[in-house]
């Protein structure tokens, strides 16, 4: 670690002891830019010192972190002084109160989340979720954006600032994962807080740090009435995207009954029954938490028990290149739409061909993987 990653980390745990802290919003900041820093760097830009994101990777981060905690039915302060039906609160509960209340009967979470990633929000609670969608971005920008770092800075915008660059999005448009990512702007902050948010953010936001912390936070503005391990639970409820699993499951059975058999991804082998047909995750669910069909592939149950959350080296990828390929230009045919809406978002960025697209798939995934494996101390694996 040199010099100028020591201030940065220092500075970063100062800010979080010393920020005055009304509310959560500084701890979702913090934890939503440290997992989009290493989640999205395929979609980052640099600009002079600085490294910008689009916005709506935090509106979609945001969106994920408090859905449990409005959603609970036991009411989970997230202000201080906040308490049920108060009318006084964080900016976004009503709002976001419409759209969890409106899928309590319809699935909850996992739904809600299949729906905004799938672009099937229905329209009778679209407007709803596009009020909470901006309320979460003026709140993002306007608040903890604004304040975060005050304590050591002495001024505004000090670590993260809002850059604009913000595209109209039709009143009629309904919101959906892509759009939000695209249409909202950019926000910023310097390469060497990125250099440690990629190196030691699991460190920062972990349990010793902005987790806990947040949990404390709610305890404490609770008045004791909601417990650090019950607000831990919330916090980390993750949506189970079953939906996508289940369309990729679906794909491979019907691909084994028109073929007879199916090559398994790592072995190459030939699978010969169903029954010997796992489904496995490219990069671990419990590593990087995708179901996009493109990191869904067929492998042999048993090679599929010797992976299990081990991250494939680099050289290895290279090595599976082609049948990498070829299952997924099948699955781009099948379901071109969601084939490439997922990949772009989540591992690429964009891309004007399909052969460009499958090469710079490869060549993302062994980044990925290499930084998982070099940085986050991930075990390599391969056959």
């Amino acid at each position: 670690m040199i010099q100028s990653d020591i201030d940065q980390f220092k500075k970063i745990n100062a800010i979080i002891e010393r920020d005055s802290k009304d509310a959560t919003y500084k701890f979702a900041l913090l934890r939503g830019a440290i997992e989009i820093s290493q989640e999205y760097d395929h979609l980052k830009q640099e600009s002079g010192n600085r490294i910008e994101f689009p916005l709506g990777l935090l509106v979609e981060k945001w969106l994920l972190y408090y859905y449990p905690l409005i959603a609970s039915p036991v009411f989970i302060p997230q202000k201080n002084g906040e308490r049920e039906n108060s009318g006084y609160g964080i900016a976004f509960r009503d709002s976001f109160s419409a759209v969890t209340q409106y899928y309590a009967e319809r699935g909850g979470f996992s739904a809600f989340y299949n729906d905004y990633v799938n672009e099937h929000i229905p329209e009778s609670i679209s407007p709803d979720f596009r009020d909470l969608v901006y309320n979460l971005k003026r709140t993002i920008t306007t608040m903890p954006m604004k304040h975060l770092g005050r304590s050591v800075f002495q001024e505004d915008y000090s670590v993260f600032r809002y850059e604009g660059r913000q595209r109209r999005i039709p009143a009629n448009t309904p919101l959906n994962q892509e759009l939000l990512i695209q249409n909202l702007g950019y926000f910023s902050f310097s390469k060497e807080l990125y250099a440690v948010f990629q190196y030691f953010g699991s460190f920062i936001s972990g349990e010793d740090s902005l987790l806990y912390k947040w949990a404390e936070f709610t305890k404490s503005a609770s008045k004791g009435e909601i417990s650090v391990e019950f607000a831990l639970e919330k916090l980390r409820t993750y949506p189970i995207t079953e939906r996508d699993v289940q369309v990729g499951k679906r794909f491979y059975e019907n691909l084994f009954h028109q073929q007879g058999d199916l090559a398994c991804v790592w072995s190459g082998e030939s699978i010969k029954t169903m029954n010997s047909i796992h489904i496995d995750h490219l990069i671990p669910f419990s590593v990087w938490k995708n179901n996009d069909l493109w990191n869904l592939m067929p492998v042999n149950a048993k090679v599929n028990g010797r992976k299990s959350d081990k991250i494939p080296s680099p050289d290895f990828i290279e090595e599976r290149r082609d049948t990498l390929i070829q299952y997924w230009t099948l699955l781009m045919n099948a379901y071109p739409n969601m084939f490439k809406r997922g990949i772009s978002l989540s591992l690429t960025g964009s891309s004007d061909s399909q052969a460009d697209l499958m090469d710079l798939a490869i060549e993302r995934m062994k980044e990925k993987c290499e930084y998982l494996i070099e940085v986050r101390g991930y075990e390599a694996w391969r056959l």
